[in-house]
This record gives C-alpha cells, structure tokens and sequence, in this order.
C-alpha cells in the first residue's frame, strides 16, 4: 500500500501563511487519528456489512419474499378443528343438569378459482421485483462509496499539488520582492508571484473541505475509521471489457437491474388485472368434515344420555351476477396502472439507454484525455525547469517562471480529475450493463 500523505507533506508551507493554519491542524486531524489504510475493494466489502441502507433494504427483500408463500395458500387445503364443552344447571322449576359436548374438524379445497390464481402468479412477479430492487439498492451503494472513494483521492492528490505549487510560488514572491528591492524588477513580478500563492490558497481551502466531505461520506458508508486511503497508481484498475456501443446496448437491454426491476412490476401489475377480470369468472369449492356432539340430560325424574356422529362432503358453485359496478371500475383502475406501468418500463429503458451511451462515449474520450493531459504535465513541467534556466540567465523574467509554474500546477490537477472521472465512467457503464460486482478490480 502505497502511503499517500505525512504530517511533514500535510504542513508543507503552512508556517508562511497564517490563514492555513487552521486547515493544517483540520487535515493532520483526519488522517493520524487511525493507522489503517484501505483499498476500493476493502471500502466495497465494509459498505456490504456496515451500511444500514443496505440492511433495510435487505429486510424488505425477505418480508415480500414471503408474498408467494402467502398467495399459494389460498390454493391449498386448509383444515381447521374445533373443540367445545358447556354444562348447563337448571334449579327452577325443576333442576335439571345438561351436559353438552362437541368437536369438529373440517377441510376445504379451492378446485377452481381464477382471482387466486392469477394472485400467485402476480406474486411470483413480485418477488422477482424485489430481489431486483436489492440488486439495484446495492450496486448503487457500491457506486456511491467508488465515487466518494474516487473524491478523496482527487482531494488528496489536488492538496499536495497545491500544497507544492503554494511553496513554489511563496519561493518566487520572496525572490521577486528581493529584486524588486534592488530595483532589478517590477512591481509586477510581485504581484503576479502573489496573485499565485493567494489563489492557490483558496484552491486548498476548497479541496480542504472537500475532502472531509468525502471522508465523511466514506465513514458514513463503510464504518471505517479513515487515515488514508491506498492511492491508485494505475488507471487501468478495473477489468473493463472493450465493447462497441450498440454491444453495451444489448448487454442493458438484457442485464439492467432497472429494467428487470420495472419488467417485473409490469407483469406483476397485468397478473393483478387478469385477477380482477377473474371476479365475473365462476369458483368452484369443495369441503368435507366429520364431527360428533355426546350430550347428557339429567332431572328429577330422567336419565338420558345421547350421542350424534356425522360426517360430510360437497361441492360449491359461486356465480358472480351483479356488483354494483365494483368490478367494471376496478377493472379499469387495474388496466390503467398495467399501461402506467409499462410506459414507465418504455422511459427506464430509454433513460438507462442513453445513460450508457454517455458513460460509453465518457470512458472512450477519457482514456485519450489521460494520455493528452500526461503529455501536457510532461511538456509543462519540462516548461518549468526551461523557465528557471532561463531566469538564471537573465533570459526570462519572473513573471515567465510564475506562469509556467501555473500551468504546470493546473495541468496536474486536470490529470488527476480526468483520471478518476474515466474510472467512475467505466464503473458507471458496467454497472448498466448488469457486470459490475466487487470482483471486477484488477489486482495489483
């Protein structure tokens, strides 16, 4: 592992400038509070386990599992027993004492009865929907901790940047406020040397806070307690497969949680409205039973004891005639939601379309941008040490060096950004095309 900051790197220049001073002891804070460092992979498995979000939607999983279960009972025999006992004093007019006993079992059988019927296939539906809805829950956890994973690590690479750029330029306004002294340079060489160091200042302050966001939402996701995480050094960190775009298409087509999810609540929603339609269909219910009533009358003058056994079986016929309307409006509730429901399967799909055709379209211009910006750090660092020449013989000014120091200074920062947002984009690709998992990292 590769460790990415020191306390020296972290108060590199602060002792210059008092307006950072604060900021040092805030960023030395973070990071030396703990001495464990973690991969993204790391950070993916602690998410799985920690997050409570993760959790909830896992409890829901299981409870509307449950629904195909519930939904098959109906079809099932269902068998009951009942048990029962009284005794009964009469005093006036006469006494008499009744004893009464009783017990009953039973059992029905559902031989034909379309609305249950359909109400388990639409559950199966719906279980199906919500091991999707899991799935969808936890890559896009999983997302958010790569992206606040990817964050930190823009902030700390952008910080040491700055924080080398600040010294740098702090360098130069000595220099420069020394020359202009001895009437060998302009005011202007001052302040441009200043303009420089004041402005990547507020850069920190800004990536400062940044990065105790991301940490933040790293903690919040992962429960880790964060003192630096292990720096990427190679940006092919992902086992990305090279599709062309219209096979990325396909793969959305045929993978996409989002789309399984939303195809399931539609099928489930026309399984609820062939249900409905079943209500003007006939059921058909047979039922058996077997029961037995001992009793016993006693009085003054009477004994008698009697015992009654009896057992049956039959068939019932439902026909449904008239309800008022009730099934005709539900009818037309249900084949409305059903059409809802597949216009909204029509907008997933177009949104997930054109969604990896951005990211598609974001990892193929990004790995070019990478290769374009590292030459451009190459050729404006090589700027830098022909600038410093160039002073040193009196051939370039002040104002010359400080420039190519800037665009040496932004030119890492837009590496560093660009190298992230290729690996977010290639992530946010997979993820669409139903592959991405914690398995899909390269190993070191």
């Amino acid at each position: 592992m590769t460790k990415l900051f020191s306390k020296k790197a972290l108060k590199l220049c602060y002792f210059s400038h008092p307006k950072i001073i604060a900021i040092s002891t805030l960023v030395v804070g973070i990071f030396t509070t703990s001495a464990y460092s973690f991969d993204l992979k790391e950070a993916w498995k602690a998410a799985e386990t920690h997050s409570s979000e993760l959790q909830k939607n896992r409890y829901e999983f299981e409870a509307n599992q449950q629904q195909l279960p519930i939904t098959r009972a109906a079809l099932l025999p269902q068998i009951g027993a009942n048990i029962s006992y009284q005794k009964q004093k009469q005093s006036l007019p006469s006494s008499i004492t009744r004893n009464s006993q009783s017990w009953r079992v039973s059992a029905s059988q559902t031989i034909f009865n379309l609305n249950k019927w359909y109400k388990y296939q639409g559950s199966k539906f719906a279980v199906i929907a919500a091991e999707n809805q899991f799935d969808l829950a936890k890559q896009q956890l999983l997302l958010r901790v790569a992206e606040a994973y990817f964050n930190a690590l823009i902030a700390q690479e952008s910080l040491i940047t700055i924080q080398k750029a600040q010294q740098s330029f702090l360098t130069q306004q000595r220099q420069a406020e020394a020359q202009f002294k001895k009437g060998a340079t302009t005011i202007v060489d001052v302040q441009e040397a200043q303009t420089g160091y004041e402005s990547a200042v507020a850069d920190e302050i800004e990536v400062t806070s940044q990065l105790v966001q991301a940490n933040a939402q790293l903690k919040t996701y992962t429960g880790l307690d964060i003192d630096q995480i292990e720096q990427i050094n190679d940006y092919n960190l992902i086992n990305f497969p090279w599709y062309t775009s219209e096979q990325w298409i396909q793969l959305v087509d045929k993978n996409n949680f989002e789309i399984k999810l939303q195809a399931a609540v539609t099928e489930q929603t026309k399984q609820e409205l062939k249900a409905i339609q079943a209500y003007h269909v006939p059921t058909i219910e047979m039922s058996t039973g077997l029961y037995r009533n001992p009793n016993d009358y006693q009085s003054n003058d009477l004994i008698q004891d009697y015992d009654t056994k009896a057992s049956y079986i039959g068939v019932g016929l439902s026909i449904p005639i008239f309800s008022g309307g009730e099934t005709r409006a539900q009818t037309k509730q249900a084949n409305a939601t059903y059409l809802a429901a597949k216009s909204e399967l029509d907008m997933i799909r177009e949104k997930t379309h054109l969604s990896a055709t951005e990211n598609f379209a974001k990892v193929r211009a990004g790995k070019m941008r990478i290769k374009a910006l590292e030459k451009l750090v190459l050729t404006s660092k090589t700027k830098v040490s022909s600038s410093t020449l160039g002073q040193k013989y009196g051939l370039l000014n002040n104002t010359d060096k400080i420039r190519a120091e800037k665009e040496y200074y932004e030119a890492q920062l837009k590496l560093t950004q660009a190298k992230y947002e290729y690996l977010q984009a290639q992530l946010n690709l997979m993820q669409l095309a139903g592959l991405f998992n914690i398995n899909i990292l390269n190993p070191h």
